[in-house]
């Protein structure tokens, strides 16, 4: 009987072991952030293309037939060319086609603001994703709608990475959102980077520092060595305290970011 007890004491004290050891080895991995944006990419990706193959078959089951005999009858391959065809048939005949029945210009634009904020509400990379897909199509293809849409998109991308990029060198959103640097940046080409912009504005903002009384000079009425126009090289080797010694000299480099 002390025999038997002995082996079971030592079958449950096996199986304990055992049962440690798989759950060791079974603990569940831990990824690196460039791991987990892999599998989750590679998650999306499949998930997106179940999506698209649903909605084409859903398109293909309502309207499949009815493509094949307007493309037999036209002749025409593409959905854009067939509409052409019976655009210009039903013209000869004076019957006029609105592509944008009831909708004025004004119901566009909201229509398309409208779509835009979905987009955007979904993320920086939908509004990429959406951005390029519009750009495949080109501008000149697109309907009304979609142009006022592409520019929603468009300018909400382009103030992202303008954000995204002040933000890199320490400026707050609130500071590269005020009206003053937005008036100042404004002055400049479109083509020019928002972090130049930004250290040009940063050496015209008046010094906070207070100097004492006896450090103070007179600075020369003259405008003296000061030319009509900087490029914008020049102007970013002035100092706030260049700008401060000879206005004549910061007004010099305002009225030339205008031609910039």
């Amino acid at each position: 009987m002390s025999e038997n007890k002995n082996l079971v004491t030592e079958e449950v004290a096996e199986n304990v072991e055992v049962t440690t050891e798989e759950t060791v080895e079974e603990a569940p991995k831990v990824y690196s952030e460039d791991e987990f944006n892999t599998k989750m990419n590679e998650v999306l990706g499949k998930k997106i293309a179940r999506k698209e193959a649903r909605i084409r078959k859903e398109y293909e089951k309502k309207y499949g037939e009815l493509e094949s005999v307007l493309k037999a009858g036209t002749g025409k391959e593409s959905v854009e060319e067939i509409t052409d065809v019976f655009t210009e048939h039903y013209g000869k005949k004076g019957i006029e086609i609105n592509k944008n029945p009831g909708y004025s210009e004004k119901e566009i634009e909201v229509l398309a603001k409208s779509d835009a904020a979905e987009i955007i509400g979904a993320g920086f990379e939908d509004v990429v994703e959406e951005i390029d897909r519009l750009t495949e199509v080109g501008f000149d293809k697109m309907t009304a709608r979609e142009k006022a849409y592409f520019k929603v998109l468009a300018e909400h991308r382009k103030n992202t990475e303008r954000q995204n990029d002040l933000a890199k060198i320490g400026v707050t959103e609130e500071e590269a959102n005020s009206e003053e640097f937005q008036e100042f940046a404004s002055k400049f080409n479109s083509s020019t980077p928002i972090t130049e912009i930004y250290g040009i504005y940063a050496k015209t903002k008046p010094k906070k520092d207070i100097k004492p009384m006896g450090s103070l000079k007179s600075t020369p009425t003259d405008n003296t060595g000061v030319k009509d126009f900087y490029t914008v090289e020049e102007a970013k080797k002035f100092t706030k305290a260049d700008f401060d010694k000879n206005p004549a000299l910061y007004k010099a480099v305002c009225n030339s970011m205008q031609k910039w």
